[in-house]
């Protein structure tokens, strides 16, 4: 017997989403699998590396977070032009988003300038840590630009369903990323290690494997630019205009702003956690490692939502809008319900993965119970932060990130961790009341918004 028909808009739904999203959530895998490997060279150039490399990713990106996600403003733009037969439309403001990626790399490359040195002052680093997050920066700053190029670009092509050059870049940065942070990291050594000769290289430490990043960041972005040019070539709608780029800019600040509250309320919370002591902050750092992971595949589902949505919108069809957004937190909570269901059932073989440390590891394991409670409502957030982005409603996602990781989730987390002695439990706790907050909110505000 055949399901009923009524179901078929739905089971299609779910296919055009998984098919977009699972080359975007393993390519988000495949950056974070990025960072592991950074983390695992600087590990054999010594604790001053492990600790400059670090922190100085942490300013990098927390500086380039606010443009970054100003410029998904093209999920919503792109999408909502496919959707209503514009393509060309979509083209224009696909170089609208790279005028204004080439204008904001510049204050970004300031800004991390000028905030080093303070940022490096309030942590309390030592002269000589300080002098490896200096070195790294000067290295890896110029790839501000890289990046947020290919934000955009990845925007685009996922606008028009072409996802997996975003995961076939990523896979490449990850065949180069390897031997060349070595090589640059240890020079001649790296080497004669497999047997090979020396070319009178001595290695660069930090700043080779900075400059490593930064070669990899543009490899991903030429990847992009090469699957572009092997599209069909939309009809022109001309050169960029100052009104598109003020709507990017209009719709973007928002979700830029959303993804500064969320990152900096889990950078706070890392800070918190060192007042327990090294063995705290080692559990809450192998927890939310095992869950940044896990999480790949919400970030795709919430570009695949943002999308679907966006490209329904366009077509001025709002039942199938409600539809895709729906069908995509429904997906991203069943997934991340599996995944919490691994975190209570066997956190401590999975904390086992990331470290051998028996103390570490069983600070961790509390924390990876809390986190499948936290998993499913990072999960629903997420998706649902995309689905609202691709109806370009993106300042009601911005007031509810704000209150649910700053007025919630911080002093909840605060009150539970300090003032009834929880710990770093207290901590992990407040999160989740942050993100489920903002997960249940933005699901009431998706659904009031297309009743």
């Amino acid at each position: 017997m055949s399901a009923h028909p009524s179901n078929a808009p739905v089971r299609a739904e779910l296919r055009a989403t998984v098919r977009l999203a699972w080359p975007l959530a393993l390519a988000f895998g495949g950056n974070q699998l990025l960072g592991v490997v950074d983390t695992a060279v600087a590990g054999r150039l010594g604790e001053v590396a492990i600790a400059a490399t670090g922190l100085a990713n942490s300013i990098f990106f927390g500086c380039c977070i606010l443009a970054m996600g100003t410029l998904m403003a093209l999920d919503p733009v792109a999408s909502q032009a496919l959707g209503a037969g514009r393509p060309g439309v979509a083209r224009r403001a696909l170089r609208e988003s790279m005028w204004l990626a080439g204008a904001m790399s510049l204050p970004v490359m300031l800004l991390i300038a000028m905030v080093h040195g303070p940022a490096m002052a309030a942590v309390g680093v030592g002269a000589e840590t300080a002098d490896a997050v200096t070195a790294y920066l000067w290295a890896r700053t110029p790839s501000a630009f890289p990046l947020l190029a290919h934000t955009a670009l990845r925007s685009y092509l996922q606008a028009r369903h072409h996802a997996r050059p975003v995961l076939l870049g990523t896979i490449a940065a990850n065949v180069v990323n390897l031997p060349l942070s070595i090589y640059l990291g240890f020079g001649d050594d790296a080497l004669r290690a497999v047997g090979l000769p020396g070319v009178g290289f001595d290695g660069w430490g930090v700043f080779g494997l900075a400059v490593a990043s930064t070669v990899v960041m543009v490899l991903q972005m030429v990847v992009l630019v090469l699957a572009l040019r092997r599209l069909p070539p939309p009809p022109d709608a001309g050169p960029p205009t100052r009104a598109g780029m003020a709507t990017i800019l209009r719709l973007g600040w928002p979700i830029g702003t959303a993804y500064l509250a969320e990152a900096s309320s889990f950078v706070v919370t890392t800070v918190l956690a060192g007042a327990f002591g090294a063995v705290a902050v080692g559990g809450h750092n192998v927890a939310l490692q095992l869950v940044s992971f896990t999480f790949s595949m919400c970030f795709g589902l919430s570009a695949a939502s943002a999308v679907r949505v966006g490209h329904a919108v366009g077509a001025e069809d709002p039942v199938a809008a409600r539809r895709a957004g729906f069908v995509g937190m429904g997906t991203g909570t069943a997934f991340m319900g599996c995944s919490a269901l691994m975190f209570a059932v066997a956190a401590h073989p999975v904390a086992r993965l990331v470290t051998d440390e028996p103390a570490v590891v069983d600070a961790a394991v509390p924390l990876l119970h809390v986190a499948a409670v936290f998993q499913i409502f990072d999960g629903l957030q997420a998706v649902a932060a995309g689905a609202l982005r691709g109806r370009g409603d993106t300042r009601g996602a911005m007031v509810l990130a704000l209150i649910g990781h700053w007025v919630i989730g911080l002093p909840t987390g605060v009150g539970l961790a300090f003032g009834l002695d929880w710990g770093p439990l207290g901590l992990w706790w407040g999160l989740s009341a942050g993100l489920g907050f903002a997960g249940v909110g933005m699901l009431l505000r998706f659904a009031w918004g297309t009743r």
